[in-house]
């Protein structure tokens, strides 16, 4: 018993500093490689240099890939876990960071700001406050219903998913077709090419401060996901916790939508990986979600902009990777008999 305890933490460490070095590799090839490659020396000569014939490839990587970079690690970090809390709290694998319409609410909003004319900061924060209203709106429509179930919840994000979509559509319909209608349709299909230092700056403590807390408590979502009665007689304010738990994950997901518009399949995808590695216990999987998130979107980023002469939708490269995975995944738990523990 001991020998596999220990052989189980063993291959948990292995597992999480590959992720850790997997993401270092893969941020380095994401500030040197693109339609202007940077090679190996120049690379560190540009960045711990002041020689000035390294000028255009320091320019490139500390104010062109950096800030996409940091940025593509946050969003995969936070639509992941944000996908990781969702599925374990509601019992639902097939649960994903959009399911209670946020992304809906956070697209509606850029969408409006867009055609109202405004742009920057200001999008994204329309887009941030219409998708913490959407969740609130979805609380209360669910509250209304006077059934505790999960499923009216899910039911509830469904219905205002459907309005809020249609709202974007007529939106569109509204929208300058020589103009304001590209902006809106390629900022829904997600991207990091307007991403500036000063956005990271706003987003990294939110994601920070949502991610500690999370990483804190995380042993109290093994606990919400065993359900209403078998957390209050462990002694949990089931209620309490599993609002917050929704509340933080509401926030990642704004934030996220906000500054990189709408990413499929990542906060889907990924928690399914993290537990075939090691097994359905957030103490454990919720560390490696972060990792494998940060490296499954910059690993996207870099495939988005690298191979062709314009950028492909994030929402296009993440699909086109998630769907294959999923379904390997699926293939996987069938041939194995595999079962989440």
């Amino acid at each position: 018993m001991a020998n596999r305890l220990f052989g189980n933490k063993l291959k948990y460490l292995i597992i999480f500093c590959i992720s850790i070095l997997l993401l270092f590799i893969i941020t380095y090839i994401a500030l040197a490689v693109g339609k202007y490659t940077i090679s190996f020396n120049n690379f560190f000569k540009a960045l711990f240099s002041n020689n000035s014939e390294y000028i255009t490839e320091r320019s490139v990587i500390i104010n062109l890939r950096l800030p996409r970079t940091l940025m593509a690690i946050l969003v995969g970090a936070s639509l992941s876990v944000s996908g990781l809390v969702y599925q374990e709290i509601f019992q639902n694998k097939l649960v994903s960071p959009d399911f209670l319409g946020v992304s809906s609410g956070a697209s509606f909003g850029a969408t409006l700001a867009i055609l109202i004319g405004l742009s920057g900061f200001i999008i994204c924060l329309f887009s941030f406050i219409l998708g913490m209203i959407t969740m609130i709106c979805t609380l209360v429509i669910a509250r209304a219903f006077k059934n505790k179930s999960s499923i009216v919840l899910i039911l509830a994000g469904i219905i205002i998913s459907g309005f809020l979509e249609a709202c974007i559509s007529f939106v569109k319909f509204m929208a300058d077709t020589d103009s304001k209608l590209g902006e809106i349709t390629f900022w829904l299909m997600g991207s990091f090419s307007k991403v500036v230092i000063n956005d990271v700056y706003i987003v990294l403590p939110i994601v920070i401060i949502c991610l500690v807390i999370l990483f804190t408590i995380r042993w109290r979502i093994n606990i919400v996901a065993l359900g209403k009665e078998q957390a209050e007689t462990k002694g949990l304010n089931y209620k309490a916790y599993k609002l917050g738990f929704i509340l933080i994950v509401t926030i990642l997901t704004s934030v996220s939508v906000a500054f990189s518009g709408v990413i499929g399949w990542i906060g889907l995808v990924v928690p399914h990986i993290a537990r075939i590695l090691v097994g359905r216990n957030t103490n454990k999987t919720l560390p490696l979600t972060i990792f494998i998130g940060a490296n499954f979107m910059v690993l996207c980023d870099i495939i988005s902009r690298s191979f062709t002469f314009s950028e492909i939708p994030l929402s296009a490269v993440s699909g086109f990777i998630g769907t294959p995975l999923f379904i390997g995944i699926l293939i996987f738990k069938k041939r194995h008999s595999y079962v989440e523990n």
